[in-house]
């Protein structure tokens, strides 16, 4: 079994604690100032309050607890504070770039900014990790492979299918309209960084390897989250009448549901203590 880290001196594990205070309190903003999203379209108003709702409800107490729990030593934990990271990163480059100026623009950029270096902390950790080394039993490596490159792909094809139709017809993508942005950020953070980063892990599941299971369980806590914070989304947007009906609900909630799955199936062959090598 690897030796005991020192857990306590890691920049990725003690900052996700006043990650979980910044995102509680934007939350809060973002729900209780009218303010926050008064300039917005009446569909990014829409998402910004609900995913708000999950960022308060979920993201923010998963983050705290499973700092804590980090802190106490928890391999597993730690995981999932990296998917936590990773999901915060990703959601604040939006609230940051793509939400008008607001009295919430300092926390944003605090929130982005802690999120990021305890991200590349984090990164920069696996990155000198052996993976397979973490599990006393086999994990869903290969079928985590297989769905990691099918949401790639699926929500690959799916910007491109609004993107390239849109080049060559010389117009604006579908729906960028009802964002009121110059482009859709979705489409360049997917397109641009997220999607090759998982399809990556996804092959280096199918081939053993030791890069996808140090960062394939990051990836599944991420796409728990961001499913999650989607369906926060179509149901605010479905009650006020400016978005897609419930069963985007569904779809995102089910691959929340899938990605839960693998990632206890990973998670639950961890050695005992969850212990890990330096960093």
């Amino acid at each position: 079994m690897p030796p005991v880290p020192t857990v306590r001196s890691q920049f990725d594990v003690w900052v996700s604690l006043p990650i979980a205070v910044l995102v509680a309190c934007c939350s809060l903003g973002g729900i209780f100032l009218p303010s926050t999203y008064a300039r917005e379209t009446a569909s990014w108003a829409a998402q910004g309050l609900g995913q708000d709702w999950v960022n308060l409800l979920i993201v923010a107490p998963a983050l705290a607890i499973a700092g804590v729990r980090s802190l106490c030593g928890s391999l597993g934990a730690r995981l999932i504070v990296g998917g936590a990271l990773l999901y915060t990163t990703y959601s604040f480059l939006l609230y940051a770039f793509a939400v008008h100026f607001n009295a919430l623009f300092l926390l944003y950029c605090a929130t982005l900014g802690l999120s990021f270096y305890g991200l590349l902390a984090q990164l920069t950790w696996l990155a000198h990790e052996d993976g397979r080394k973490w599990y006393r039993g086999p994990v869903p490596s290969r079928i985590t492979g297989a769905f990691l490159l099918v949401v790639a792909a699926g929500f690959a094809l799916l910007w491109l299918g609004q993107v390239i139709p849109a080049l060559i017809a010389g117009r604006d993508p579908e729906g960028l309209s009802d964002i009121g942005l110059p482009t859709n950020p979705v489409h360049v953070i997917d397109l641009g960084l997220l999607l090759p980063a998982m399809a990556v892990t996804g092959i280096s599941l199918l081939r053993g390897g030791r890069l996808g299971h140090a960062l394939g369980p990051v990836l599944l806590g991420f796409n728990v989250f961001l499913p999650l914070a989607i369906t926060g989304m179509a149901f605010v947007m479905h009650a006020r009448r400016v978005g897609p009906g419930v069963g985007l609900a569904a779809v995102t909630t089910g691959i929340a549901i899938a990605s839960a799955a693998l990632l206890l199936g990973f998670l639950g062959q961890l050695h005992r203590p969850e212990t890990t090598g330096e960093a």
